[in-house]
């Protein structure tokens, strides 16, 4: 308890009371708000300093080593094969085909026709004319005496009441300011005599004139008219009509009838008759012999060749370089607050200095 008092005081500016004599530090009011201290305190302001760490920038140089390309022709030898052709004699077997004639015989059916007498019955057709009767529908017109009632445009006269539009015309007389002319003596001087004269001068003259004119003056009037109407009448009227129809009529006609009468006839028929002969005959048989003959073929050879060819290569050299870079580090920085405390206040006890 004597040192929190210790440490109280020395914040405070210096002071140091005694812990035992001395009764537990009230709180401090809150911000905003001004309680009264208690008996033997006060309130005071005390400036107090934290350590802060801030984050600064600052340019730092440093040696870098770059690796720079390059291009560079070298020489190279290099053995590639290369194709020769040459022409070579040489021997094969090839079969040759070849034909040769071989008589065989074979067994062949020959079909001959021979004419044979048969008998058959035919229907033979025969026509005779007989009569027959029979009913047609004739075609008739007969005269009918008809009514009709039929429509007969008419015409009837009809009045009518129409509103019309007149216009009359109405004298009307006012004033009319006309701009005339008018002759007035004016006087002038000679220039060469010096004597004064009078001439006549025309000058405009403005004058009020009655004008009488006629103003047309829109009236309705209401007048009678007849008119034509075109209408219609019935009238009934005898029409006499052709009237269609049929009637029946029995007829005698002659008709050729046909039958059919049987009737035996006696024909020749053509008949195969097949034998069998052996006959001979010349079948051409392949086959094919061996035969060796000699060609020229092209053989492929590749023969070693050094060619020597000029190849650009890429290399990289180090290079250093130095650059500055910004670099981020963190600095200690003092910064001072205010924190209000409530110390005791009375005499000062020379054993405790």
């Amino acid at each position: 308890m004597r040192r929190h008092w210790l440490g109280v005081a020395v914040a405070a500016g210096g002071l140091v009371t005694t812990a035992a004599a001395s009764p537990p530090v009230p709180p401090a009011p809150p911000a905003g708000q001004h309680a009264p201290p208690p008996p033997g305190f006060e309130y005071r302001t005390v400036t107090k300093y934290r350590t802060e760490y801030r984050t600064e920038f600052k340019d730092v140089q440093r040696t870098v080593t770059r690796k720079v390309p390059e291009t560079v022709v070298k020489e190279v030898r290099e053995t590639v094969m290369v194709p020769h052709w040459r022409d070579e004699t040489r021997q094969r077997t090839v079969m040759v085909p070849v034909t040769r004639m071989e008589t065989q015989q074979r067994t062949v059916r020959r079909t001959d026709w021979e004419v044979q007498q048969r008998e058959r019955t035919v229907m033979v057709p025969e026509t005779r004319v007989v009569e027959k009767q029979h009913k047609v529908l004739v075609p008739d017109v007969r005269e009918e005496v008809r009514e009709r009632t039929v429509l007969v445009p008419d015409v009837r006269l009809e009045e009518r009441e129409r509103t019309a539009t007149v216009v009359r015309q109405v004298p009307e007389t006012r004033t009319v300011r006309v701009e005339t002319t008018a002759r007035v003596a004016a006087p002038v001087c000679d220039p060469c005599t010096g004597l004064a004269g009078y001439v006549c001068q025309i000058v405009p003259l403005v004058r009020d004139v009655c004008v009488t004119t006629l103003r047309p003056v829109a009236e309705h009037v209401s007048e009678r008219y007849t008119v034509a109407v075109p209408t219609v009448r019935p009238v009934r009227e005898a029409v006499t009509v052709r009237v269609p129809g049929v009637r029946e009529e029995v007829r005698t006609e002659q008709v050729p009838v046909t039958t059919l009468r049987p009737e035996k006839h006696v024909f020749g028929v053509s008949v195969p008759v097949t034998r069998t002969e052996t006959e001979s005959f010349q079948v051409p048989v392949r086959e094919v012999q061996p035969r060796t003959e000699a060609y020229t073929a092209r053989v492929r050879e590749e023969r070693p060749e050094v060619r020597v060819r000029n190849v650009p290569v890429t290399v990289y050299r180090e290079v250093q370089e130095v650059v500055t870079e910004r670099v981020a580090c963190r600095v200690p920085v003092r910064v001072a607050y205010q924190v209000t405390v409530c110390v005791p206040v009375g005499p000062c006890n020379p054993c405790d200095e």
